[in-house]
């Protein structure tokens, strides 16, 4: 199946299916709908990037790419980034034929994953907590778990420092050791948790990668995950410009509408700027992904991301000034598009921790 007839195909699902009602019940939930993740899972959704070999469609994590797009643009929440994302990347790595098995129950839909990475963050890292494998034997915590209360598999992320060896690891929430506790949240897409791993016993059937394996892995990990938050940032502005413009046809003051009043139209067009420049930076990374090295991929996907924090944050701010405010309300869904663009903002760096990222990676290359 081409891209294009996947995204029309949860484009058509979403008009059908998903009315505005149903997605504000979610957002009010915390990005919570069960049946949306379970039709998501009969759909094939979280099988497009799992290996053929595993009964998935093999494509690449950028054929997902238009579809967060989309879900930015619908304001389509859940822990979609988590379930289509990881059991493609960790099955194309994992050798044991046990991580496969449970993998596989989270691509049917039958178990939740959540990623358990300190490094979502630069600002926060201490804070945010570490984990450590040493002979067997994981330990530590991860401070912000998206979806980490309502997931059952965890894949673990430890960076290894010069002292350790870089790690994958798949852990079962019913593992003894393991605590979950979960976090109040101004996100309304996600809800978060802190998971604890109390000494928790590592077996064969645990291990992803190690090594370098593993340092390939979370390079791969943390770029896409950047890469599709951007796009899904990409889609908020788009919608919340859209429905900007059309309010500004429509709202009149002092007996016309206010689009023709000139400071309107310099914020519209400001804001079209950077949508379009926003655009077009998620296809050039996107375009030429399957050519460039990890390490290439990985600094591309940081500079999309803190673009892409700073369009989103600004055009949904923008859109409140030439709503005149009315945004701000509860009731209006740019609010819950602004308070999701804040959210996503930070998630893997906003424009200053990637900022900052960026140049030191550039500056060590060269040094």
């Amino acid at each position: 199946m081409a891209d294009e007839e996947i995204v029309r195909a949860v484009r058509e699902f979403l008009d059908r299916g998903y009315p505005d009602e149903r997605r504000l019940d979610a957002l009010r939930s915390q990005g919570e709908d069960p049946r949306l993740f379970g039709e998501a899972a009969d759909q094939g959704w979280f099988a497009l990037t799992v290996p053929e070999a595993d009964g998935g469609l093999g494509l690449s994590p950028a054929a997902l790419v238009p579809l967060f797009r989309l879900f930015g643009q619908r304001l389509v929440t859940g822990p979609l980034l988590e379930q289509m994302l990881l059991p493609g990347l960790l099955l194309g790595t994992a050798r044991d034929g046990e991580t496969h098995t449970r993998l596989g129950a989270a691509v049917s839909g039958g178990r939740r994953v959540a990623v358990l990475d300190p490094g979502s963050t630069h600002d926060w890292r201490e804070a945010n907590g570490a984990l450590g494998l040493d002979a067997e034997v994981l330990s530590g915590s991860v401070d912000l778990v998206r979806f980490g209360a309502v997931s059952d598999l965890f894949a673990a992320v430890v960076d290894g420092g010069p002292d350790g060896t870089a790690a994958v690891l798949v852990v079962d929430r019913d593992r003894p050791g393991v605590t979950v506790t979960g976090h109040r949240s101004t996100d309304p897409g996600a809800s978060y948790a802190r998971v604890t791993l109390d000494n928790v016993a590592v077996a064969p059937g645990d291990v992803v990668a190690r090594g370098e394996d593993a340092a390939v892995l979370v390079t791969a990990l943390r770029g896409w995950q950047r890469v599709l938050v951007a796009a899904e940032l990409a889609g908020i502005a788009r919608h919340v410009l859209d429905l900007s413009v059309e309010f500004a046809k429509q709202r009149e003051q002092f007996g016309r509408p206010i689009g023709g009043f000139q400071a309107v139209k310099h914020l519209a067009a400001s804001a079209a700027q950077r949508v379009i420049m926003l655009e077009s930076f998620v296809e050039a990374v996107v375009g030429d992904s399957a050519t460039r090295p990890p390490e290439s991929l990985a600094l591309a996907a940081l500079a999309l991301k803190g673009a892409a924090a700073e369009a989103g944050r600004s055009v949904c701010e923008d859109a409140l000034q030439i709503h005149g405010g009315i945004g701000f309300t509860h009731e209006h869904e740019l609010h819950w598009y602004y308070k999701r663009a804040l959210s996503l903002r930070t998630w893997y760096g906003d424009e200053r921790e990637t900022a900052i990222e960026t140049g030191r990676r550039l500056v060590s290359a060269h040094v």
